[in-house]
């Protein structure tokens, strides 16, 4: 009987363990999920999530951690994985995250007004670029940055 319980406690601790393990860990949604969401077009992210992104913007640092991305800016439209060249899609290089302030139709003559991050393989932040928003983009710090 003591066996069963002190198994029953194990299996117990693992799971929570796991639990909370995958509770920290965050995938955004792809690309074709968040287009499949656009109920019309032009798309315009609300004033007050430009208005997070903005100001959030101006806050970040290089070599920030995921989690401290999404405090300040919230979670991103979508995202994927880019892979090593020459990896067949084995190694990866980085995460790549996208928040879309803008997205006129659904196929584009002209790109999207948008922010996308950069992080390196460990999650951490390595670039931001902003296209289409001078407001955002005039918020970007261009000093250089060590990582801490």
């Amino acid at each position: 009987m003591q066996v069963r319980v002190a198994a029953r406690l194990v299996l117990l601790s693992f799971t929570m363990v796991t639990g909370v393990m995958a509770a920290d860990s965050y995938s955004p949604p792809t690309s074709h999920e968040f287009v499949k969401g656009i109920r019309s077009y032009p798309f315009v992210a609300s004033a007050v999530r430009r208005e997070k992104i903005r100001a959030g913007v101006a806050q970040l640092t290089r070599c920030a951690p995921e989690q401290a991305v999404r405090d300040l800016i919230g979670n991103p439209d979508f995202g994927y994985i880019s892979y090593r060249a020459g990896t067949n899609g084995t190694v990866p290089a980085s995460k790549v995250w996208h928040y879309i302030l803008e997205k006129k139709a659904a196929t584009e003559v002209e790109p999207s007004s948008s922010v996308v991050i950069w992080f390196d393989k460990g999650g951490k932040l390595k670039t931001v670029a902003v296209h289409g928003a001078r407001d955002v983009e005039s918020t970007v710090s261009r000093r250089a940055q060590e990582c801490t």
